[in-house]
């Protein structure tokens, strides 16, 4: 997927926050909505503490599976070195990182950061948090 540097980034967390983790691999329910729409708006990346092989296969997984667009398998993976995520490895000024874990932001860093709620069990089939997610997303790149 091509970036473009005129447009805010968006990193996303992928455990927790689109799926339920790296073993059950669980989409979060309006995850294939959500991603059509942030796209149009934001440049995207994962930005996860799973290896990039791992992340590799579970984007062919949630592709294979009609849960993501077809697209979602190009965006490009940032793996954390660490426990935090610094808005440094974005490689970006304008970008956000939608996260279920307030642990990951870099003290000084919290502007950057778009909490959700973590999709954990039991996992909801209702769970609106994406959808909410969009809407301060909206807010606060628009």
């Amino acid at each position: 997927m091509e970036l473009n540097m005129n447009r805010p980034l968006l990193c996303l967390d992928l455990e927790g926050t689109l799926i339920s983790n790296a073993v059950s691999q669980i989409p979060r329910p309006g995850l294939y909505e959500f991603l059509s729409e942030v796209e149009k708006i934001c440049d995207l990346v994962i930005y996860t503490s799973v290896c990039k092989e791992r992340v590799v296969l579970i984007q062919s997984l949630l592709v294979g599976e009609g849960s993501v667009p077809e697209w979602f398998s190009d965006i490009e993976v940032i793996v954390s070195t660490g426990n935090l995520k610094p808005k440094s490895c974005s490689g970006r000024g304008l970008a956000y990182l939608l996260d279920d874990q307030q642990s990951v932001i870099v003290s000084g860093e919290e502007g950057w950061w778009i909490p959700i709620p973590e999709y954990q069990p039991p996992y909801s089939e209702t769970d609106q948090a994406l959808k909410a997610a969009l809407n301060t997303i909206y807010k606060s790149v628009i």
